[in-house]
């Protein structure tokens, strides 16, 4: 866990020879793993007049006066209110913070993200002293907290990386009294002030002392001629075990009853993860205490399916990872179930989508996807830009064709196109969804390699899609009633086609072009936003003598039908 110890070693100002006469001495430590520390006590030792000062967590200052006696001390105005920086920070989940109280009255503290919203608060009326709080933060991002009392503020910026189970702030107990009500050796002068001498080039050493994994260890030593201000990290040979550091990935494959989740542990921190997975709940902020899934050990990216889930049910899942010092979590997503009900049907909120030449397209729900129903016929990109007809094929410029060279196909099956024509200059995308609009309308885009594959694995695993109960016999669920040649295997798409479409998806067999026209009224065959390699880019096919859906690449200057998705 990140700490980081702040000792400030002032020498007064005194005006002598017309020169700073001041040292300022930062102080932080890292173990062997260049992980934070936090310093349970630094020892301070002047080499040269034979004296030691030691400074104890969460005391800060220490005042040395050059050469001259504690009564020439100055003036200095004291804090009475005073946070200092959270432990650890940045911090995943939780960090502490220590706040100096100088008045036994009503302290507030808050919490605000970069908007300026009040994300936790606690109100308390403490006694003069040290006092402890321990801060939970469920959402990434910076914040500042800010203690308020008679007029009087501090605050501090803290970065936190999400993974907290809520927002709150909760006193973990009193560290003792306040600095200055110890500070007795100088008059009106900084808190804890020493008498012992100091000259600048006095040979001084710094040790810090720190609990690490439950046993207090020693720094390397520092030695050297002291004589300006400087910044210290005090290193610890040991490795400081932290939380492990974990990402929930984006759901996928999500149907009635079940979907595939999983995570990244990113960093184990310095202690084996024995145990990782995803926790779910219709509750946000789910923890190992809801119900989980346990998905093997140590760091790297891992996934698994969740079944057993209701539909048209919303879900909220992290991914977890535990180590020899807790469990941490990553950050939260949602996900909503398919109800079964909507398959098959227009798509809510858009049961008809418009191309930029006004051709009228039917949709379709299925799963959690919104389809067209129907093969693209547009002549004409979104901005209007003109799609040439073909006379000859290419990998890189854009054609269509019209299906078996007929233009009376066209209002039926759409256009062929080629990959150029589809990606319409954009980048090849295996995301889900891709971001590719290429030749899709407004709102829409052209479904990834990836995104095909959601679809048909939804497909597969609803029984009533099934031919022969086989969860790879889809075929005919998604190919259209009419235009399929014949075939004599039941499950074939070209057999008693009347009996296909159970999904509504109605995929039409417009053949294909790639210097010659044909298969129209065999295949169906639909580009994905996806390329293989340079020459090649990922499709789907269904066949007349076939039950599967086929799952290949062929080279781009081939053209063949197009579905889009909404966005």
């Amino acid at each position: 866990m990140k700490k980081t110890f702040l000792l400030l070693i002032c020498l007064l100002v005194c005006c002598v020879a017309a020169f700073s006469q001041s040292v300022t001495l930062t102080f932080t430590a890292k173990d062997v793993a260049n992980h934070y520390v936090q310093l349970n006590r630094v020892t301070i030792t002047n080499l040269t007049k034979s004296w030691q000062e030691t400074i104890y967590w969460p005391d800060t200052t220490l005042t040395m006066q050059n050469g001259t006696g504690i009564n020439d001390v100055e003036t200095f105005p004291e804090t009475s209110l005073k946070l200092s920086q959270n432990n650890p920070n940045p911090f995943t989940s939780t960090t502490e913070v220590s706040l100096m109280v100088a008045e036994d009255d009503e302290v507030m503290l808050d919490i605000a993200d970069v908007n300026g919203k009040i994300v936790g608060t606690h109100r308390m009326r403490p006694q003069a002293g040290i006092h402890q709080f321990r801060i939970t933060l469920a959402t990434a991002g910076t914040y500042v907290m800010t203690a308020r009392q008679n007029g009087q503020t501090s605050s501090i910026k803290m970065v936190c990386n999400g993974g907290g189970d809520g927002n709150r702030i909760e006193y973990t107990g009193n560290g003792g009294d306040a600095p200055h009500a110890s500070a007795t050796k100088a008059k009106n002068g900084p808190k804890y002030t020493t008498t012992n001498p100091f000259n600048f080039g006095d040979q001084m050493e710094y040790v810090g002392y720190a609990t690490i994994n439950g046993s207090e260890v020693e720094s390397q030593h520092i030695t050297q001629m002291q004589g300006a201000s400087q910044t210290f990290t005090l290193q610890f040979t040991q490795i400081h075990y932290q939380l492990p550091t974990v990402t929930t990935s984006a759901v996928s494959n999500i149907t009635s009853s079940s979907a595939t989740a999983g995570g990244t542990v990113i960093s184990d921190g310095g202690a084996t993860v024995y145990d990782r997975g995803v926790c779910y709940s219709t509750a946000s902020m789910p923890t190992i205490s809801d119900n989980c899934i346990q998905i093997g050990q140590g760091t790297g990216i891992f996934s698994n399916n969740i079944t057993g889930l209701n539909d048209n049910t919303t879900y909220y899942v992290r991914a977890y990872a535990t180590n020899s010092q807790g469990t941490a979590y990553g950050n939260e997503l949602s996900f909503t179930t398919v109800n079964p009900a909507n398959d098959g049907q227009p798509c809510l909120g858009t049961p008809t989508v418009a191309d930029i030449d006004s051709n009228v397209y039917n949709t379709v729900m299925i799963g959690i996807q919104c389809w067209m129903k129907e093969n693209l016929r547009t002549t004409r990109y979104a901005n209007g830009v003109n799609i040439p007809m073909g006379s000859t094929y290419s990998n890189t410029d854009p054609y269509r064709y019209a299906p078996d060279n007929n233009n009376s196909n066209v209002s039926t099956y759409g256009y062929l196109y080629n990959w150029a024509a589809v990606m319409n200059g954009d980048s090849s995308s295996f995301a889900n969804p891709s971001g590719v609009q290429g030749i899709c309308p407004n709102g829409w885009h052209v479904p990834s390699d990836a995104e095909w594959t959601q679809l048909t694995n939804y497909v597969g695993s609803q029984t009533q899609y099934r031919c022969d109960n086989s969860s790879v016999k889809i075929a005919k669920a998604l190919a259209s009633t009419t235009g399929w040649l014949s075939s004599d295997e039941t499950c074939e798409v070209g057999n008693n086609p009347s009996t296909n479409n159970a999904t509504g998806f109605s995929a039409l067999p417009a053949g294909g072009y790639g210097g010659n026209y044909g298969n129209f009224g065999r295949n169906a065959r639909f580009w994905s936003a996806t390329e293989s390699d340079d020459g090649d880019a990922y499709y789907r096919m269904l066949a007349n003598h076939e039950a599967f859906v086929y799952r290949n690449y062929y080279q781009k200057f081939f053209s063949t039908s197009v579905r889009c998705v909404r966005d």
